[in-house]
């Protein structure tokens, strides 16, 4: 890794305006909390597991390459995705250690404590983004084969940890305190969670990491927790979108198919599902979402006839703006004249 990569990583916060605006809400209403006495309680505990879920999801999508998406509804929730929170576990078991060894033998147990725990720790937070499994996060030899595949690179996260520690302190000691020292801190932090994942990203260790799997459960097990799983989801974004809240039910079951283990069978059952309620408008508009995943997938066939059911509820339907161009020519190459020129009209 490169000193313009590590760079680049460092500004990565600060130049992705979504990373940007969803981390300034998180930190603005911690700091609300804060200042709010027993309403501050009630307050932190709605918002202190969107900081957890952001800075992990942050981790996870800098791992792949990717672009984190801004803050959901989901992140409010602790039950929502349980693997995430487990970093809680991990950084309360850091700062027990440091606390323990710092008090038992002064100065030099915090030095070497804090060069473990900065050696282990963004390895441990890794695995967990990588494989989801928290006992995985503290399985030691999984935390040393992500270590031996990353090599020299990842020692760029324990020097960044310390260094970052070194900092803050010599800035308390200049009388830098409150808001902007905590503001300062809390992107360090953000730093810390991107470098982390870019770190991992060119190793592919989603797929390389040697982590021994778990004994599956059956076939019609899987499939079954799957079934509960999805239908548990659209009751959810149907309370939502019944009460007028499309917005948050569409949210709900995007960032679900972001999850699921079989999108490709996950997408076509939504949409039948949806269609069976007695309002077809929602589906419709689902329907849309669906018919632009399809054609970004080149599954040209298949958007003709998802688009096909659409018009049987609603003649007057048509795909997103964006899509009208490739929908047209897939409606072409069907044969479909009748749809083909439905959708020119529309260009």
């Amino acid at each position: 890794m490169s000193v313009t990569d590590i760079l680049r990583e460092f500004a990565f916060p600060a130049r992705s305006v979504t990373v940007m605006l969803s981390a300034l809400f998180i930190f603005l209403m911690i700091k609300f909390a804060l200042w709010g006495g027993l309403m501050g309680l009630f307050l932190m505990f709605l918002v202190l597991p969107s900081l957890f879920h952001y800075l992990m999801r942050l981790l996870d999508a800098r791992s792949r390459g990717e672009q984190p998406g801004p803050l959901d509804a989901e992140d409010l929730m602790w039950y929502h995705a349980p693997w995430r929170l487990f970093m809680i576990v991990q950084l309360v078991f850091a700062g027990y250690a440091l606390w323990t060894f710092g008090g038992l033998y002064r100065l030099p147990g915090l030095l070497v404590t804090g060069a473990v725990v900065a050696a282990v720790l963004p390895a441990s937070l890794a695995v967990l983004a990588i494989t989801r499994s928290p006992l995985q996060s503290l399985n030691p030899q999984a935390i040393g084969n992500l270590i031996g595949r990353t090599g020299a690179s990842y020692w760029i996260l324990p020097t960044y940890l310390l260094a970052a520690g070194m900092v803050l302190r010599w800035l308390s000691a200049e009388g830098l305190s409150g808001f902007f020292l905590d503001l300062f801190g809390y992107y360090l932090v953000l730093v810390f969670f991107s470098l982390t994942g870019a770190v991992v990203q060119p190793y592919n260790l989603h797929e390389e990491v040697d982590i021994y799997e778990p004994v599956e459960p059956e076939a019609e097990v899987v499939e079954e927790r799957l079934l509960q799983e999805r239908n548990n989801v659209l009751s959810h974004a149907y309370g939502f979108i019944s009460r007028d809240n499309r917005r948050g039910g569409f949210a709900h079951i995007e960032s679900w198919l972001r999850e699921d283990p079989d999108p490709e069978s996950a997408w076509p059952w939504f949409f039948d599902q949806m269609l069976r309620w007695e309002n077809k408008f929602p589906a419709l508009l689902f329907g849309q979402s669906y018919v632009s995943q399809l054609l970004a997938h080149g599954e040209e066939t298949q958007a003709v006839k998802v688009m096909m059911r659409c018009r049987l509820h609603d003649a007057a339907f048509a795909p997103l703006a964006d899509d009208l161009q490739a929908a047209l020519q897939a409606a072409e190459k069907s044969g479909n004249q009748q749809l083909a020129d439905f959708l020119r009209s529309r260009v």
